[in-house]
């Protein structure tokens, strides 16, 4: 018995352990997410409408922005071992507010992905016949449909508006369910037509510029965004997760929103003079030839056309 007891007990250290790295390292990556997601929301704030694929990173990035920064305060408590505790109207607010800006960000970049396919399969259409403003239509649509799906969750699911109902709040989860299937297939088909034609064309052996930053953004999510959705989704239907996986699946969900400035740095900057480029540079760089497409179109729906270099 007092072996089996040192046994549990020298289980429960590693196991704190192994929480307290995972966990602080969330924080890092959560703050260092902000800082970056900042600057690009900033610099693209700046020149919003020159190219339409824009306003789908200053959105994604505001989405991000907010996430981390809900991330950051609702991983306090775990960190300090209770020794933190918030009321659970603060609880219940960021769990909210994060799984807000995880579908935001989810649909967003299925938008884009989707975009960026038509784009490159019919490149006439997207030059002619795309509407104008069909950019701020669909990412204004998509912050107003989800919060409306949040309101709904928040309804059935907790006593914000009254009593919940167990039965609406679990029919709602599986239909939140089927949305994040169908976004899923949505941004691997589209990538991988994306990729097959960027790989088909004679004139583009690799994909770069915006293509390969949409690439890079579906990948990301994949591996490091869709688990902190199963950890959501297993959770509210009562599904059963390892013990492991709620932490696990929290510290991915920070690299998934703070990596991304990363891959638009790496992207946009020259070899041999990172660090030395001005940021704006750079960031024009990533989102590639359709900022010059979106330039183009602009310039020819005007009236005018100034082909610069």
């Amino acid at each position: 018995m007092e072996l089996r007891d040192n046994r549990q007990h020298s289980v429960s250290q590693e196991d704190m352990a192994f929480d307290l790295t995972i966990l602080s390292l969330t924080e890092l990556l959560s703050l260092g997410g902000l800082l970056g997601n900042a600057v690009v929301l900033w610099l693209l704030s700046q020149n919003v409408y020159r190219n339409p694929f824009s306003i789908y990173l200053l959105d994604v990035a505001c989405a991000d922005l907010i996430f981390l920064s809900c991330h950051m305060v609702a991983v306090i408590p775990d960190l300090l071992h209770d020794q933190l505790n918030f009321p659970e109207f603060v609880h219940v607010s960021l769990a909210m507010l994060r799984f807000f800006c995880y579908i935001v960000g989810l649909s967003l970049l299925a938008a884009i992905s989707t975009e960026q396919c038509l784009a490159t399969l019919f490149p006439a259409w997207y030059l002619c016949s795309r509407p104008r403003y069909l950019t701020t239509c669909v990412c204004a649509l998509t912050w107003v449909l989800c919060l409306l799906l949040e309101l709904l969750l928040s309804g059935a699911c907790t006593q914000f508006f009254g009593a919940p109902s167990h039965r609406l709040c679990r029919t709602l989860w599986l239909v939140v369910a089927a949305l994040l299937a169908a976004l899923c297939c949505v941004m691997c088909v589209t990538s991988l037509l994306l990729l097959l034609r960027v790989e088909r064309s004679p004139q583009r052996p690799q994909p770069r510029g915006f293509p390969a930053l949409v690439l890079l953004a579906v990948l990301l999510f994949l591996f490091c965004g869709l688990p902190f959705g199963i950890f959501w989704l297993s959770k509210s239907l009562h599904w059963h997760i390892p013990r492991y996986f709620y932490h696990f699946s929290f510290f991915m969900a920070g690299v998934h929103s703070a990596a991304k400035p990363a891959i638009y740095f790496c992207l946009g900057s020259t070899p041999g003079q990172r660090l030395q480029e001005p940021f704006r540079l750079v960031l024009q760089r990533a989102l590639g030839d359709e900022g010059e497409l979106g330039a183009v179109r602009e310039a020819s729906q005007g009236g005018l056309v100034d082909m610069t270099v």
